[in-house]
């Protein structure tokens, strides 16, 4: 039998900012995909758990999250994509180390194969995903969520069955306790509209989808939506794992002790990014055709600078001499203090049958 996880990252974007500004951490936190008419204009993209108890959520006009949140102290903060994907990014690279195969769904979504890694044992999977946990949260203090399953789609919603910061174990013989009494709508791919044509047919929670005669859904549904949904309430969909594709960057970050400007203080964090950064590629065999530096200012604006090199690296030495080069630039274009610094290597080649100049040479 297979063991399927899903990982989940609570509140991604919201969860990013509280971690880059701890201040606001305990304060409703909305993130918004503005749409420039207005400081109303746009919607939620998404928002802490303190916000949701005023009863904002994603998809929510920006307009209707700021009358709900009237008269508290509120951050209604612009969605920095770029941002996120860089700690997206590392957290799947993390991800990565614990799985025989892993399919990134999202910036903040995985479903993981761990079916060897765990030696075919739920109690091991176990283990090994709360091992995991700490590990994403020691390194970059975020928390996820973790569906531990037999299938995708169980896995999936086990995922959400305790959130924040969730892990949960469904085995076969917990289907139909834990899964069923279920409302219809937790199965992945059921929206309103689904849900109020199975409602109509009396089909309120995902047992009684199991138990419905698959040849009703055909007749309403369509064969193709009603052979999934069955399968998916019975927890007998056979969907596979699909294999991540390969990193288009790594990255790595830091938070500086004190908000600053000096090249001086700023240097030795850049030169611990550049041996990490140097490892990651060595170890999984990369070579970077790029890196670039970006500063995180104390109002948590950015500034970024990138430089495509000659010849494609890993060497520690070459990744810190460019990314050296590039802080004049970006201390000269601040009118603020730097908060955090972030190096990044892009354009990511595989080593096997490539040579560097030095390699040549030795």
């Amino acid at each position: 039998m297979k063991i399927i996880c899903c990982v989940d990252l609570d509140y991604f974007y919201a969860q990013c900012e509280e971690v880059l500004n701890p201040s606001i951490k305990d304060k409703p936190v909305v993130v918004c995909m503005f749409s420039g008419r207005g400081s109303e204009g746009g919607a939620v993209a998404t928002c802490n758990y303190v916000a949701r108890k005023y009863g904002v959520k994603s998809g929510m006009a920006i307009a209707r999250a700021k009358k709900l949140l009237e008269g508290k102290e509120a951050y209604f903060l612009p969605a920095r994509l770029e941002l996120y994907e860089e700690i997206s990014q590392r957290i799947m690279n993390i991800v990565k180390k614990y799985a025989d195969l892993l399919e990134i769904v999202s910036v903040d979504e995985a479903f993981l194969d761990v079916t060897q890694k765990s030696e075919g044992d739920f109690e091991n999977a176990i283990l090994l995903m709360q091992e995991m946990k700490n590990e994403i949260y020691e390194k970059e203090h975020l928390t996820c969520s973790v569906g531990i399953s037999f299938s995708k789609v169980i896995a999936k919603i086990a995922s959400g069955l305790k959130k924040p910061n969730g892990l949960v174990l469904v085995k076969p013989e917990d289907l139909q306790n834990v899964i069923w009494p279920l409302p219809v709508e937790e199965i992945p791919g059921i929206g309103p509209k689904t849900k109020e044509v199975l409602n109509k047919l009396g089909i309120m929670t995902i047992g009684d989808l199991a138990k419905v005669n698959i040849l009703t859904l055909i007749e309403i549904l369509g064969k193709r939506t009603a052979t999934y949904l069955k399968l998916a309430a019975e927890g007998k969909d056979k969907e596979e794992i699909k294999e991540v594709e390969e990193a288009k960057q790594y990255s790595r970050m830091i938070t500086l002790k004190e908000n600053t400007l000096s090249m001086r203080d700023i240097l030795p964090y850049i030169e611990t990014l550049c041996r990490e950064l140097s490892e990651v590629l060595k170890n999984d065999k990369k070579l970077a055709r790029g890196i670039g530096l970006t500063a995180i200012l104390e109002d948590l604006s950015t500034l970024s600078k990138n430089k495509t090199l000659e010849e494609p690296t890993n060497d520690f030495e070459k990744i810190f001499e460019v990314s050296k080069s590039l802080l004049p630039e970006l201390i000269s274009k601040s009118n603020k203090l730097f908060r955090r610094i972030s190096v990044r290597a892009f354009n990511l080649i595989n080593i096997s049958g490539v040579k560097t100049l030095e390699e040549f040479i030795k």
